[in-house]
């Protein structure tokens, strides 16, 4: 930190302008006060030790404070950045030289609605309150200051006033205004302006006014501690592209009405875990780590005030330059998220940004890959060679609108979009040449791959195929709800060629998998990838061939401890910390996760879950890291460390897959197919929403020697919603009984209970379904203790199976290493069948499993049969 050592009035000279009442700038008025208000603790409040290095980020809608948990920070109002290396520094009478803020930072203390971090030393302490507000275009500093004594606090930062990557200001300059106690940013035509500054603040160094040069700007604030007994230290900070009057009179409201900007930030947040799907399982982190999610997910939600209000794709420093992450707007992240979204409840901001990509769609109907905060201002859609350049994101905008409508039955929205539906279905249909019902990367742009090997002489790859694919099986369903029955027919006629396409073209026999792309030359590219996986969360494969795959990919070459890999450790062309050739990322891994559930295999699916929730508590608080190296459970120094669909990967697979929630509102059903781990005794989801019906899901499961059962509890409010209950069976389960609402049921031809609550139905709002069973058994998936470095060595199922005389469980581990797996229901013993391992009983449902010494990872197959 850099500190001027000898500011131009000295700290005696401030502490005696202090006692006479006066402030030290001479200019005869009194600094404006924020009287203190409670800052409130938040249920779900992160509190931890200041970690060097880690970053701490604060957003809002139309500004964000980009930094680390020591103090230091980039000060953005969006599309500018302000200022670079915002830091505190302090002095007190008993202490001569200044003391960075980043030696002094000890604790941090996350909130949806403000985050704080807490410096303290034996003279002082210094609680620095950090706000994005949601309506004006600014950050607030409030500073509560503890301080027995006199005290000095510096706050200085370089002054940048730039657009976001790649646009470009020239001619900026800094001065201070010391009528305002601020500093002012602005550039020649004066047209786009920043404030900077406190009410408070007496000095600055001074700078030439007509250049920014290399020094930071200092501010420096003395300390009455009477008066900050009663009073927050504001710093404030306003910007944007608009005339200075309006900064000035925005930088004012900061100021002025920082309780009513805090209670509004404290209400949204209230709000949004209120209104929200939530969970209460046996694993209070889990559930804590989903009400993170929503706030994550409603924070995506940038408003540029040239381009309007979607979403961006993630947050992380720029440091030198002005590319924050990915804090400009993405079509296909936004796609992603949204899959999320649906199942919470966030539709209003689904629909703003469905309808958002839509308004940036390009003539021939493809819809933009990524929108710079700063495209207004320069060439973007004709020039610049990112808008569109990829093929996926049109049909994920198709899929993500089919979602978003089977969700909330909004057929508004739907009608309001389907020009621009039917545009985006007529640029795919051009991207399809080849007569085979898939897209093509050749014709359409990238896809999964962007950089390395993987993508070399592609043609198609599986990726763009599952999507297309599933944005051609919801094309037919909303084209017939519009009436459209030009389009219905092409889709239908097209989707059964696609599917088969897509089961048949990719599949190797002979690996038992599917393949990653359809090279230009009609080969495969033949690398077990992770990529299958989102064909299978959308069930587009055959379930054989389906599982097969999925029981590839549970094993740790794709799936480690902390999530999948892009690609198969095994891989010629892996290496851990390439970007698409073997780092993990949480986006792919809820892909694996939900498919895996998709195929009722979840065993194989929720340890991925976990380890998307524990990157909630491990690396910045409360959010998610864009990538991690393939080798170690840490992030990548490049990392995006405030990704938004790393965010869905815990709620996509945990509401979509644990939970089983698959709503349809326009037909006035729901598909409910829980899929709970077998040692949770209960678990309850709290507003679950299809259409204008709001749900409540309690599960209750019980085990014993002969057998067990499950009671699931629907309590909804709202129109009347037919659901289709899917029991879980465990394997080898015999003489199930079904019961709704005490009445003897039967499956229907597809395996599912119907039953039908919401208001004036004759069943009423609740309903209870009883299924239970004699023998079967249940195998608990793997729960991975993370901690930062480690690598991965933990347990996989891979598959498991009811056999003629018992059960067949097959399973991967580190040569050396022994295992606990918890088993539920009908008592067994055990022999290894197959594999360098051996089997014990240890009683009360737990067997062991000792992998032989040796090296890497080995797997074994385990001979399960019923005691007695």
């Amino acid at each position: 930190m850099t500190l001027d050592p000898a500011p131009r009035i000295s700290l005696p000279m401030l502490l005696a302008a202090i006692a006479a009442g006066l402030p030290a700038n001479g200019s005869g008025q009194t600094a404006a006060g924020v009287p203190r208000f409670e800052i409130a603790s938040s249920p779900i409040e992160l509190t931890g030790p200041v970690r060097p290095g880690e970053y701490l980020g604060v957003t809002g809608p139309r500004s964000a404070w980009l930094g680390l948990e020591t103090g230091e920070a980039e000060l953005w109002i969006h599309p500018l950045k302000v200022g670079n290396r915002f830091r505190l520094g302090f002095s007190t009478p008993a202490y001569g030289t200044p003391m960075p803020g980043n030696e002094v930072a000890r604790t941090v203390r996350v909130r949806p609605e403000l985050t704080t971090i807490v410096y303290s030393h034996a003279a002082f302490q210094v609680r620095q309150h950090i706000l994005a507000p949601a309506e004006i275009p600014g950050l607030l500093v409030l500073l509560e200051v503890d301080s027995p004594e006199p005290l000095e606090i510096v706050a200085e930062f370089e002054p940048v006033l730039n657009y976001m990557w790649p646009g470009s200001l020239g001619g900026q300059y800094a001065y201070w205004d010391a009528g305002r106690r601020a500093f002012v940013l602005s550039e020649s035509l004066q047209e786009t302006n920043a404030v900077v500054g406190s009410p408070w603040a007496v000095n600055s160094v001074e700078h030439p006014a007509h250049q920014l040069g290399e020094a930071p700007r200092t501010m420096v604030i003395p300390v009455d501690p009477e008066r900050a007994r009663r009073e927050f230290i504001p710093i404030a900070v306003a910007g944007g592209t608009a005339p200075r009057d309006e900064v000035f009179a925005s930088y004012e409201r900061l100021i002025s009405e920082a309780r009513s900007l805090y209670d509004a930030k404290r209400a949204w947040a209230d709000s949004v875990l209120a209104s929200t799907a939530s969970i209460e399982s046996p694993d209070p982190w889990l559930d804590l780590a989903l009400e993170w999610a929503k706030i994550n997910l409603e924070e995506q939600r940038v408003c540029n005030p040239d381009l309007g209000c979607g979403f961006v794709a993630g947050w992380g420093l720029s440091r030198n330059g002005t590319r924050p992450g990915f804090g400009w707007f993405f079509g296909g992240d936004a796609a992603q998220t949204a899959f999320a979204m649906d199942a919470l409840g966030q539709w209003e901001l689904v629909a703003e940004e469905l309808a958002f990509l839509a308004r940036y769609q390009r003539e021939d109907g493809k819809i933009t890959h990524e929108i710079s905060q700063a495209a207004a201002r320069i060439p973007w859609f004709d020039v610049y060679p990112y808008a569109y350049y990829h093929a996926d994101t049109t049909p994920y905008w198709m899929v993500a609108l089919y979602e978003y409508w089977r969700a909330s039955g909004d057929d508004e929205l739907l009608r309001e979009l389907w020009p621009a539906y039917r545009r985006a279905w007529e640029w795919c249909l051009s991207a399809e040449t080849d007569g085979d019902g898939l897209l093509e990367n050749t014709v359409g742009g990238l896809a999964a791959v962007e950089v390395g090997g993987l993508g070399a002489a592609l043609h198609q790859d599986i990726y763009l195929a599952g999507i297309w694919v599933a944005a051609l099986e919801g094309t037919g369903v909303l084209a017939e709800r519009m009436g459209d029955t030009e389009v219905a027919g092409r889709a239908r006629e097209m989707a059964p060629r696609a599917r088969t396409t897509l089961n048949d073209a990719y599949w190797l026999e002979d690996a038992g998998y599917h393949a990653f792309g359809i090279l230009a030359d009609g080969g495969t590219n033949d690398n077990l990838t992770v990529w299958p996986a989102t064909a299978a969360a959308f069930g587009l494969f055959d379930a054989a061939r389906a599982r097969s795959t999925l029981t590839h990919l549970a094993g740790d070459r794709i799936s480690s401890d902390w999530g999948a890999h892009m690609l198969s450790t095994e891989s010629e062309l892996y290496h851990p910390l390439q970007y698409n050739m073997g780092t993990v990322w949480p986006f792919v891994t809820a892909y694996v996760s939900w498919a895996q559930y998709r195929y009722r295999r979840p065993w194989a699916g929720f340890h991925l879950v976990d380890a998307v929730k524990q990157m909630t508590f491990d690396w910045s608080l409360g959010r998610h890291p864009e990538l991690l190296s393939g080798t170690f459970y840490q992030p990548l120094d490049q990392t995006v460390p405030h990704q938004f669909f790393a965010t869905s990967a815990l709620v996509t697979p945990l509401l979509r897959g644990v939970v089983g929630w698959e709503p349809d509102a326009p037909l006035g059903k729901a598909r409910l197919a829980p899929q709970l781990p077998p040692d949770w005794p209960t678990v309850a989801v709290r507003r679950l929403r299809a259409g204008e019906t709001t749900t409540d899901i309690e599960i209750l499961q019980r085990w014993t020697a002969e057998g067990g059962g499950r009671r699931t509890t629907l309590t909804a409010s709202g129109p009347p919603l037919t659901f289709e209950f899917e029991p879980d069976l465990p394997a080898g389960a015999r003489n199930a009984t079904f019961r709704v609402n005490g009445v003897a049921a039967e499956l229907s031809p597809d395996g599912s209970l119907e039953v039908t609550v919401g208001d004036a139905t004759p069943a009423g709002n609740r309903a209870e379904i009883v299924v239970a069973w004699e023998d079967g058994l249940a195998v608990a998936p793997p729960q991975i203790d993370l901690e930062a470095g480690r690598t991965s060595g933990g347990l996989r199922i891979l598959d498991f199976s009811a056999a003629a005389d018992g059960w067949s469980l097959s399973v991967e581990g580190t040569a050396g290493r022994t295992y606990d797996i918890a088993l539920f229901g009908t008592p067994v013993v055990s022999a290894v069948m197959q594999g360098a391992a051996r089997v014990s009983d240890r009683g009360a449902g737990v067997v062991e499993i000792e992998f032989a010494e040796g090296e890497g990872r080995v797997p074994a197959t385990v001979r399960l049969t019923p005691a007695g």
